[in-house]
């Protein structure tokens, strides 16, 4: 009843670009507002408040901007472009302001005939990613496939660059409904197979991270690195992963997440196999192209997956990481406790988010520290004369 009243009295007052155009100071007093009701509702009525304030606001604050995070069930090219715009803006609303000391590189990588934008990001000094002493986070971006770029992502991997003290590595892989699927995954293996050929060891000081549907891509990428003998990352996180694409069909319809829907994620499948397929007419064949197997975990390096507890895919991702358990992968599940999706990049709005990256950073180190370690006895030349 509270979030209710509160954006019965202020949306009135919101004009449709005006959250967009003062977006940091916008988005912080109306923060601050729904974070200050939500300390003094537990006093009035104890027991209403079942998350800290602050994250239960930054869900409040989302809930102004859910009526634009939606397509429709009959897709047109125009629900596209206006999905993309309003989920651009309220992520770049909600992701810190880059940083003058963050630099950004583009680069376009061939593979064969294929050419993939990759771009480079780091705080003060862009190190070259083939220099065998620079750890870096390859970064695959969610938006279902459909929408996430470097304009939308580069605030957060500056953040990460900076807090990771890391070279961040951005892959702008194609997107639906332009191109496929299957085309956007062979983007990213070929970017995997590109690290390789230019440093045979690059593995022990890569560290995977994705968000969403990006998550299901690093876990295709895996199960890809794995049945064709290469070597894997040190570690992969994964910010609230799609499992594959079958799990929609097993998802709690009770959810209470606004951010991620069910509505919108069938709908985003729909957009996936195209409209003129159904569903459950895609072959197993055709499944394997694009999404990864259900039980195929073994071999996986670490993983570090974070979950809010109130995501329609909370159990499809807790019954995941059993599985992956039980095929002996070393696997942290960190749950944020009334949580939407993807909650954990939202450190600006959300305590328990800069807490998950906190522990994410150590976990990190760890990892790479092992990998440097088992690397050091492997002779290799540096080609690169700028490489220290």
């Amino acid at each position: 009843m509270g979030i209710i009243v509160v954006i019965l009295v202020f949306k009135p007052y919101v004009d449709e670009d005006l959250l967009a155009l003062t977006r940091y100071h916008r988005m912080a007093i109306f923060h601050r507002m729904f974070s200050l009701r939500n300390k003094l509702l537990p006093f009035l009525h104890p027991g209403s408040i079942t998350m800290d304030a602050d994250s239960k606001a930054l869900y409040e604050l989302i809930s102004l901007y859910h009526p634009q995070l939606d397509l429709s069930e009959s897709l047109t090219k125009n629900d596209v472009e206006k999905f993309r715009y309003h989920s651009k803006r309220i992520l770049t609303a909600l992701f810190p302001a880059k940083s003058s000391s963050c630099l950004i590189q583009h680069h376009i990588l061939q593979y064969n005939t294929n050419q993939i934008h990759m771009y480079y990001i780091q705080h003060e000094k862009i190190n070259d990613w083939k220099c065998s002493n620079q750890p870096i986070i390859l970064y695959f971006h969610g938006g279902g496939f459909v929408f996430g770029d470097i304009d939308t992502y580069s605030c957060f991997e500056c953040h990460l660059s900076k807090s990771l003290n890391m070279l961040i590595l951005h892959v702008d892989f194609r997107l639906i409904p332009e191109y496929s699927l299957e085309e956007t995954i062979e983007d990213v293996i070929n970017i995997y197979k590109i690290l390789l050929d230019a440093d045979s060891n690059i593995h022990r000081r890569l560290i995977g991270m994705g968000d969403s549907s990006g998550g299901m891509l690093w876990i295709y990428l895996l199960q890809w690195i794995i049945s064709n003998n290469k070597p894997i990352p040190q570690g992969v996180i994964l910010h609230s992963p799609w499992p594959n694409l079958e799990y929609f069909d097993r998802i709690d319809t009770f959810s209470t997440d606004n951010y991620f829907s069910l509505a919108l994620a069938t709908n985003l499948r729909q957009l996936i196999i195209g409209n003129d397929t159904y569903w459950f007419d895609v072959t197993d064949e055709e499944l394997s192209k694009i999404s990864p197997k259900d039980n195929s975990y073994k071999g996986f390096p670490p993983l570090y997956i974070t979950v809010g507890t109130d995501e329609i895919s909370f159990d499809a991702i807790h019954d995941m990481t059993e599985k992956m358990k039980v095929s002996g992968v070393e696997v942290i599940l960190d749950e944020g406790e009334g949580l939407m999706h993807t909650y954990a990049l939202f450190h600006m709005w959300s305590p328990q988010s800069g807490w998950i990256q906190e522990k994410i950073r150590q976990w990190i180190r760890e990892k790479l520290l092992i990998g440097m370690q088992s690397k050091s006895d492997v002779k290799r030349v540096t080609k690169n004369p700028g490489c220290i």
